[in-house]
C-alpha cells in the first residue's frame, strides 16, 4: 500500500472533494494546505486534475451544466484562498501581457481561472474578460490593451465554431503582424483543431499555457 506524506494526502483529498463537488471540505482542505504554506502551484495543479476529471464526468453524462457551474464556483473559492500568496512577477521580472477569456457560448471558467492565477504567479500581467466573450470584444480589448498573447478557452464541442470565428477576427485585426499571438486551450482542443482554426498554438493543460507564454517571452527578449 502506497503511503503519502500528510501534505500529499491532503492534495489527494482536495482533488477527491472537488470532484465530488463538496464545498465545505474542499475549502477546509485548501485552507489547511494554505496554512501549511503548500506552494500555490501545487494547489492549483490539484484543481486542474479535478477539473479534468469533472470534464470527463460531464462528457459521459454523469455531470450536467449545473455541475460544471458549481465546480467553477468551488474552485474559484480555492483560488481566492491561494491568490494572496501569489506574488505577480514572483518568478522574475515582468514578462508580458496575456488577455484571457472563454469564447462565445462557453461558460466553463475553471481552466481560465487557474491559468490566470498561474500566469500572474509567473510574472505575466493578465486581463480576464470572463466567460461567453464575443469575437468583437476580444478584438476591441486586444486593440485597447495591446496584449502579447490572447488565450482563448473552450471546453464544449458546441463552441468550436465560436472559437474559429474569434480566431478569424483576431487574425484579421493583427494583419501581417505576429502580435498578439493566439493560443487556445480546453478539453476539446487538439493539434488538429489548432490547425483547422489557424491558432498559433494550443495548450493541453494550463501549465502548458504558462510554458508557451514563457517561451514566447524569452524569444522576444532575445530579439530585443
Amino acid at each position: 500500500m502506497i503511503k503519502y506524506s500528510p501534505e500529499k494526502t491532503c492534495l489527494v483529498n482536495l482533488i477527491q472533494s472537488l470532484i465530488a463537488l463538496e464545498v465545505g471540505s474542499s475549502v477546509d482542505i485548501a485552507r489547511r494546505l494554505n496554512e501549511k504554506e503548500m506552494p500555490p502551484k501545487c494547489i492549483l495543479a490539484a484543481c486542474e486534475a479535478a477539473m479534468m476529471e469533472i470534464n470527463e464526468l460531464y462528457d459521459s453524462g454523469q455531470y450536467y451544466i449545473a455541475s460544471l457551474i458549481m465546480a467553477g464556483e468551488i474552485i474559484n473559492r480555492v483560488i481566492s484562498l491561494v491568490s494572496p500568496r501569489i506574488k505577480p512577477g514572483g518568478k522574475g521580472s515582468y514578462k508580458g501581457r496575456v488577455l484571457i477569456g472563454t469564447v462565445r457560448g462557453e461558460i466553463h471558467s475553471l481552466g481560465k481561472n487557474i491559468a490566470g492565477a498561474l500566469l500572474n504567479a509567473y510574472g505575466f500581467e493578465v486581463s480576464d474578460l470572463g466567460v461567453d466573450v464575443s469575437a468583437g470584444r476580444f478584438v476591441e480589448s486586444a486593440r485597447d490593451w495591446k496584449p502579447d498573447v490572447v488565450w482563448l478557452s473552450v471546453h464544449l464541442s458546441s463552441c468550436l465554431r465560436s472559437l474559429e470565428d474569434t480566431i478569424g477576427a483576431l487574425r484579421e485585426f493583427r494583419g501581417l503582424a505576429s502580435s498578439p499571438a493566439i493560443f487556445i486551450s480546453g478539453v476539446k482542443v487538439t493539434p488538429a483543431q489548432k490547425d483547422h482554426s489557424r491558432a498559433d498554438n494550443y495548450a493541453a493543460t494550463v501549465f502548458d499555457t504558462v510554458r508557451l507564454c514563457e517561451i514566447l517571452a524569452q524569444s522576444r527578449r532575445r530579439v530585443a
